[in-house]
């Protein structure tokens, strides 16, 4: 019996310490950015690749089902079809979601551990299309001043010649 209520203890501190590093880990801020990544990668990728498997075997399926479609009387081409597109919509959806779940973690990851650069990078763009547009505003109000002597200009002319 004491032995049993030690290997009990001992369960249960392994278990507390396991769930103590599993709170640790999962309130890491790069582990949280790279399982958004390969979340959003699986689910994108995993939809599009679904869609494409579900066309392409439903395609082979109904080419594959035309040879015996003369001794099943054409049954065989829409078997073939759905065969076809089930087992492409599995695949595609399984190598999808693969992929992925790969290059979506593997841009999470990177994209937190630039996100420094990133940040400078975005501020150092921002600044210079501020600069930019406050250099074309102030050629746009050069213009419109130049446009409004030459009309006038060109009125008091017109204006003076009808005078005389």
């Amino acid at each position: 019996r004491a032995k049993a209520l030690q290997t009990v203890d001992s369960a249960k501190a392994k278990a507390s310490e396991a769930r103590d590093k599993a709170h640790a880990f999962a309130k890491n801020d790069h582990v949280r950015a790279t399982a958004v990544g390969v979340a959003g990668g699986a689910t994108t990728l995993g939809t599009t690749g679904a869609a494409t498997g579900l066309c392409a075997g439903t395609v082979v399926g109904a080419a594959v089902g035309v040879v015996p479609a003369l001794f099943t009387f054409g049954l065989s081409i829409p078997v073939g079809a759905a065969l076809g597109g089930g087992a492409g919509l599995f695949m595609g959806s399984a190598v999808g979601a693969t992929a992925g779940a790969l290059s979506g973690g593997a841009a999470g990851y990177g994209a937190y551990a630039k996100r420094g650069e990133i940040q400078e990078l975005r501020t150092k763009t921002v600044s210079r299309i501020s600069s930019g547009v406050d250099i074309v505003k102030g050629k746009a109000a050069a213009s419109a001043d130049y446009i409004k002597d030459r009309a006038s200009a060109a009125r008091a002319r017109v204006v003076g010649k009808s005078a005389a």
